[in-house]
């Protein structure tokens, strides 16, 4: 860019084709990788002083110096974010849509596939669906069919305890899931450790994998410092989830009081998928562990209470539901018919 400010008449930019044997360009990488190993400053251009560029692209009230195709999709997926996020729906479901860890959430929307691979089958779909309705609080609940088919539904109490109306909170706090959903507390708990062992093995060897790239540029950096996972006491587990309403009666299994008086995430919202930043935070200081490791154990735990909660309450709910359903001449076609009735 020196030389372009500095010589006189125009300069015409032209696309050649790299790395074969073009003298000049040759040179020009070879100067751009002496550049970037010397750790030189880069050459920063301000656009708005060079005379030959007569329109900008302006955002907010700033130059764009992105690629204007990134830009507008930063926009578009900002703007649909914020139309989501002020449905009335997904405020109910999700209390604070701020404190999710998102990465995590989506990850089991997408059935741990990655979000952007464009994978997809039926089966796979219609996992996607169901975990889409699980996260929305929309899944076909009795109270849900009795609003869609009060001719069906004469009643919408839950087919399992037979106490309550069943919604889509009844379905993973049912009293009859209670034992269940203990049991696959305490699995994922004695889980713990295993994966704490293996994401801080992952970390160690990662950084070490760094270093060796730092040190084969010819960079002069620290030698890192294994971390070592501390298996957690049963108090750590106790604190790590004092910001979860009802996490302490399920891990005692037994009536107790939490230790937030007003919690804002509750055992359920881990059942549906949703991992909270704050219970992040709470872990990587409760463990003594990085914020990377502790990430990857919680998405692990909560992976598996959701897809364990699927299994073992989820579909032994629609076992029941079905089954009354036959009792009461309710076919599938019945279900999905539009309702004439009053």
């Amino acid at each position: 860019m020196r030389v372009v400010e500095s010589r006189p008449g125009g300069v015409e930019v032209v696309w050649i084709k790299g790395h074969s044997n073009i003298h000049g360009n040759e040179l020009a990488d070879q100067a751009a990788k002496v550049a970037a190993q010397s750790g030189s400053v880069p050459w920063m251009v301000d656009l708005t002083q060079q005379t030959d560029i007569t329109t900008f692209a302006h955002c907010y009230g700033g130059i764009v110096e992105i690629d204007l195709r990134q830009l507008l999709k930063q926009q578009s997926t900002i703007r649909r974010h914020q139309a989501w996020t002020s449905q009335r729906r997904v405020k109910r479901a999700i209390p604070d849509i701020e404190d999710v860890e998102w990465n995590s959430t989506l990850a089991y929307v997408h059935d741990r596939h990655a979000v952007f691979t464009f994978y997809s089958n039926s089966k796979d779909s219609h996992q996607r669906t169901h975990h889409i309705k699980k996260l929305h609080g929309m899944l076909p609940t009795l109270n849900s069919m009795q609003a869609r088919k009060p001719n069906l539904y004469p009643t919408c109490v839950c087919r399992r305890c037979e106490l309550e109306k069943e919604d889509n909170d009844h379905v993973w706090k049912c009293p009859s899931a209670a034992e269940t959903t203990t049991e696959i507390w305490k699995e994922a708990m004695g889980k713990i450790n295993e994966w704490g062992v293996q994401a801080t093995n992952s970390y160690n060897a990662a950084r070490k994998r760094e270093y060796k790239r730092a040190v084969d540029r010819g960079r002069q950096v620290p030698r890192p410092v294994p971390i070592h996972w501390w298996p957690p006491s049963d108090a750590d587990h106790v604190r790590g989830f004092s910001s979860i309403g009802g996490a302490r009666a399920v891990h005692s299994g037994s009536p107790a009081l939490d230790r937030d008086e007003t919690p804002m995430w509750n055992v359920s919202d881990l059942l549906r998928g949703i991992t909270p930043l704050s219970m992040l935070t709470e872990w990587s200081a409760v463990f003594r562990t990085p914020m990377s490791i502790a990430k990857t154990v919680l998405h692990k735990f909560v992976g598996y209470l959701e897809a364990q909660a699927s299994e073992l309450i989820w579909k032994p709910r629609c076992s029941a539901t079905i089954a009354w359903e036959q009792t009461q001449g309710i076919s599938a076609k019945n279900k999905t018919s539009k309702y004439t009735g009053p």
